[in-house]
């Protein structure tokens, strides 16, 4: 799989011109080898050429990891030397490069000087080449969208019976990841949110040690990986009877988020989408207080292409896979969120989870 990857990737350079590309620890780095190399203070990184050569730049101790894909064009350096040399190595290896591209949204400095170091004439920047290339995800990588949702679903209902009075909302993170880890995530994409009462109205607020009161909403925004892939849930779950105002929130937002779901497929775009859940909301008297897009991309990533905002033209295809998680929140009050996993078809949409979006009262 990652060699028909490559391929690709190889003739998009031939069209564009560019000799190589480098491609660093991360997440495309395991969608075009397969590799799971983590940036760290060792400089490590792939160089793909438009021939399909594959070479790579790694310290020793990464070794064991590389040397079966890149055998005679592997370049690693000890601690004690540096990557300089290594560095050099490979320049020589490459030979006089005209256009390198570079990913602009993942590389740091350190990467970027590397970059430098092999003389090329012109730096450019592929990372919308390979959001193009990643967009639309293959059975494989439908299936392990669909195990890392069951990871979170699952552990979701594992974790309701300790969402109660009194909890703090630290101990029902830990809780959720706990629940995560048993399931089989590799860890989680982002960090837990669980915000409750006035804190829910605060779209990325991080679990604090704030405890949970009776009449409050509670916000949970939480993710898993799966063969690395990402599955990224929201709930939004009452404490006891909340406020008449919250419970009409919830019921819009719901209809909004359900909406958006019944809308998804091909030929349509993301901003159509978008505008599906905010038309509700808005019409609602509640446009004000929903403050981000509908949605993101899910893959390898936490947050890929495609955005669903309403300035993306992006028409959908079936193999896409995001999030639509409308929400409304209310300073001092509390919030609401729902948020599913969806992937397009050929003629609609999948929704990868299957939680009731009923308002639960715990």
């Amino acid at each position: 799989m990652p060699e028909a990857r490559r391929q690709r990737l190889s003739r998009y350079l031939q069209q564009e011109n560019t000799d190589a590309c480098i491609v660093v620890p991360g997440p495309n780095l395991y969608y075009f080898t397969g590799l799971a190399l983590k940036p760290s203070e060792r400089l490590s990184f792939a160089v793909l050429t438009k021939e399909n050569r594959l070479l790579f730049v790694v310290p020793r101790v990464e070794l064991s990891k590389v040397e079966k894909l890149a055998h005679d064009d592997l370049f690693w350096y000890t601690d004690e030397q540096g990557p300089d040399q290594a560095l050099a190595a490979l320049r020589q290896k490459l030979g006089t490069l005209g256009r390198l591209g570079i990913e602009e949204g993942q590389m740091r400095v350190k990467e970027l000087k590397a970059a430098e170091m092999l003389g090329a004439k012109e730096l450019v920047a592929i990372d919308k080449t390979v959001d193009k290339l990643r967009v639309v995800k293959d059975d494989r990588e439908i299936a392990a969208l669909r195990q890392a949702v069951r990871i979170v679903e699952e552990s979701f209902t594992a974790v309701l019976p300790a969402i109660r009075e009194g909890v703090a909302e630290l101990e029902i993170a830990a809780e959720l990841e706990y629940e995560m880890r048993k399931r089989g995530s590799e860890g989680t994409p982002f960090g837990t949110i669980v915000a409750s009462g006035y804190r829910g109205a605060l779209p990325h607020g991080r679990a604090a040690d704030k405890l949970i009161r009776s009449g409050e909403l509670v916000v949970l925004d939480f993710g898993a990986y799966c063969q690395g892939y990402v599955a990224d849930i929201t709930r939004t779950v009452a404490v006891g009877e909340p406020a008449p105002e919250l419970a009409r929130i919830y019921e819009i937002v719901r209809q909004a988020q359900q909406a958006a779901v019944d809308a998804v497929r091909p030929g349509v775009t993301a901003h159509e989408i978008d505008e599906t859940a905010r038309a509700i909301i808005r019409d609602s008297g509640y446009g004000e207080f929903f403050t981000h897009r509908l949605g993101h991309g899910i893959g390898l990533s936490g947050h890929e292409e495609p955005y669903m905002h309403k300035q993306n033209p992006l028409r959908l295809e079936p193999g896409m896979a995001f999030t639509i998680e409308p929400g409304i929140y209310l300073p001092d009050k509390g919030g609401v969120r729902i948020e599913d996993n969806v992937v397009v078809t050929e003629d609609g949409c999948l929704n990868l989870m299957t939680l009731s979006k009923q308002l639960l009262q715990l």
